[in-house]
């Protein structure tokens, strides 16, 4: 889809389709509205007056322009109360409303927004929202079905809009692009069928986005991780006739200095829960269970897309959690790189081994500061929901680094404690530590068990395991993987650069 922009008056526009935005209860149609309104003949006045037209959130109204402007029709898009306007809303109402338009077979499609919506926030910030909502809107999993379906394309957006510098429009549109990039590419790995994305195809995946994005990489095969003493990873990944992979991407661009951002990925392509086996009832969504690996490759796209002046590292333990005759079991005790001990308590506490040799290992290629992201225990659903990750630290100072991009990116986190207390239910008689502790602090004592593995490195634990899916089309959001993080860590890259 092709992104343009214009300075030309929104009334002069010849596209299919033209969208203005209003908001309920407003007194009066401003700006670009209100120019297409008196070329309408105060048509739009009109139907506002009566009631055809509300600005509730969300509300489209598509209608015919009666060939006084070069449009051919105009979609309305609701904002809700002027007062209550944010850019989450704004990206959500913008994918709601493109959606509307490519129902309608609508192929070139322009907006304009006058300077009273734009001039509240950061106007690059705002343009990104837009793109952002538009991009993610429009996406689509098609999966592997060989009937042959018509669909409407929207070709191009142009963008017409008032008292923005081509300066905020240009990097709003390329932050947005980029970002929508990143969750796209994460969304796609994580609806991928699991016989269809193996640890071996993740990784040829992975070489596909570092080669065009100008990445290092690095894949680890079993002789490797061997010869590395990855024996937490090589345990969850012994059952599988899909052999385990570590991948590793580096982005340089910050080469005078060391300091680098760490992100970590858990790449469980299928997860049936060992030994201690999942109910059947759907398995099938474990295919999903390296969504925070999808996440890590798609923050990865977007940052080799911006470039950054930072450096950062990508780690990605990747493996298969399956049943057979030589799995690890409740009792064993197994290694890990770092070289604690871990005595095994339920196999299906699995993300947890391979994301401490991932942490562990990203430590030893200099990562000075960590994020990790996992669906890592069904607990934080259960404490937070659907809609909220879960954040747990072992810095205060990072964690808060982590929250405002977070925040700036619309992800919504939600900090757990890591109380000592919870070490208690850790404790093993025959290793350093155990993987499971039981029903109490479920999520927390993922957390407490990541952070042995970390040391003093400042550290973010992203418990993903309730926003990685969504049940059903809502705002920016389509049935299946969401792609969420991938905003949070490359927005965090932009922050690191300015540091």
């Amino acid at each position: 889809m092709d992104w343009k922009i214009t300075k030309e008056p929104v009334i002069s526009l010849a596209v299919d389709c033209l969208m203005v935005l209003h908001t309920n209860g407003g007194e009066s149609i401003r700006g670009c509205a209100g120019d297409v309104d008196l070329a309408l003949e105060h048509r739009l006045s009109q139907l506002i007056s009566e009631g055809e037209i509300t600005g509730h959130y969300q509300e489209t109204v598509l209608i015919h322009n009666w060939g006084k402007i070069p449009a051919k029709r105009l979609l309305v898009l609701g904002l809700g109360k002027d007062e209550a306007l944010t850019l989450d809303k704004i990206r959500d109402g913008m994918a709601v409303a493109v959606r509307r338009a490519r129902q309608a077979g609508v192929k070139q499609l322009a907006l304009g927004c006058s300077k009273a919506f734009s001039r509240r926030w950061n106007a690059a910030d705002f343009i990104q929202a837009i793109v952002e909502g538009v991009e993610l809107g429009l996406y689509c999993y098609d999966g592997y079905k060989h009937e042959e379906e018509s669909k409407n394309e929207i070709k191009s957006i142009c963008l017409a809009m008032e008292g923005i510098s081509d300066s905020a429009l240009e990097a709003g549109l390329a932050r947005g692009r980029a970002f929508a990039i990143g969750v796209n590419r994460a969304r796609d790995l994580a609806n991928e069928p699991a016989n269809k994305l193996t640890p071996q195809i993740l990784a040829e995946r992975a070489i596909t986005i570092a080669e065009k994005q100008g990445l290092a990489v690095e894949v680890l095969d079993e002789e490797r991780l061997q010869e590395l003493n990855m024996d937490a990873l090589l345990s969850v990944a012994r059952a599988s006739v899909n052999p385990a992979r570590m991948i590793v991407l580096k982005y340089q661009g910050a080469p005078e200095t060391k300091e680098t951002l760490g992100l970590i990925g858990k790449g469980v392509t299928f997860d049936s829960g060992g030994i201690q086996v999942k109910p059947d009832t759907g398995m099938e969504k474990q295919k999903g269970d390296m969504a925070g690996a999808a996440a890590v490759l798609g923050a990865m796209e977007a940052i080799g897309e911006l470039k950054p002046h930072c450096n950062v590292l990508a780690v990605i333990p990747t493996c298969e959690n399956m049943i057979s005759g030589n799995n690890y079991r409740p009792g064993d005790v197994i290694g890990s790189f770092s070289g604690k001990t871990i005595e095994i308590h339920h196999t299906d506490a699995e993300g947890r081994l391979i994301l401490a040799d991932g942490l562990a290992y990203a430590r030893r290629l200099g990562a000075t500061s960590l994020v990790d992201v996992a669906t890592l225990t069904g607990g934080v659903i259960i404490a937070l929901g659907y809609t909220v990750t879960g954040l747990m630290t072992n810095n205060s100072d990072w964690a808060t680094q982590v929250k405002e991009a977070s925040r700036i990116a619309g992800e919504k986190v939600w900090e757990l404690p890591l109380e000592d207390e919870v070490e208690e239910y850790l404790k093993s008689d025959l290793a350093d530590i155990k993987n499971d502790g039981g029903r109490p602090a479920q999520t927390c004592q993922g957390g407490v068990f990541l952070r042995h593995f970390v040391e003093d490195v400042p550290w973010v634990h992203l418990d993903i395991a309730g926003t990685a899916q969504w049940r059903s089309g809502e705002g920016i959001h389509r049935k299946g993987a969401t792609g969420v993080a991938v905003r949070t860590m490359a927005q965090l890259a932009m922050r690191f650069s300015q540091e």
